[in-house]
């Protein structure tokens, strides 16, 4: 467990890419997992879509790439753990992973965020500068598509670490 939460980022990812190899076609089996993925996908979905109207992307790499960095600097990447960086594995992505630019969080891409399932700090956290570009309504549409996938997010990685706890029992 201590390789999924405590390790540097790049051993998480790995760990991520690890358990994807050996378990992600039983976990895709699953009918909980699956199941909650299917939620994640389309809840990030219309999280991904309300932050490309509100231009979020660009906005948070051209903050990001200004010295000083901004919210997706480098210590970013450390609110990541295996178990989110799996599930962005299971949804069929691939974490990018940047180390052109030491000062940014290394999955940040040049269209923002290369994960489809962002950290709970990324969910929840919100700048002056988006708070002052963004109208009222778009702020708690924002807020409440937050709220709903991190939510799901939370679920699908308490019945993934259910699922690992059961596979490690059985080998014992």
């Amino acid at each position: 467990m201590q390789a999924y939460y405590t390790v540097p980022v790049a051993r998480r990812l790995a760990a991520a890419r690890h358990l994807y190899r050996e378990h992600g076609r039983e976990m895709d089996a699953n009918p909980a997992i699956r199941s909650g993925l299917a939620g994640i996908r389309l809840l990030a979905a219309d999280l991904e879509e309300q932050m490309q109207a509100m231009d979020m992307g660009r906005r948070c790499s051209a903050c990001a790439a200004r010295a000083g960095g901004g919210c997706c600097s480098a210590v970013m990447a450390d609110n990541t753990d295996a178990i989110l960086l799996l599930i962005n594995l299971l949804l069929g992505g691939d974490p990018g992973w940047q180390e052109d630019s030491p000062a940014e969080c290394a999955f940040l891409g040049r269209e923002g965020c290369t994960l489809a399932v962002k950290p709970i700090f990324c969910l929840n956290y919100n700048c002056n500068q988006i708070r002052e570009a963004a109208g009222r309504g778009e702020m708690e549409t924002l807020e409440r598509l937050a709220g709903r996938l991190l939510s799901a997010q939370t679920e699908v990685e308490r019945t993934i670490l259910e699922w690992l706890g059961r596979q490690e029992a059985e080998e014992i």
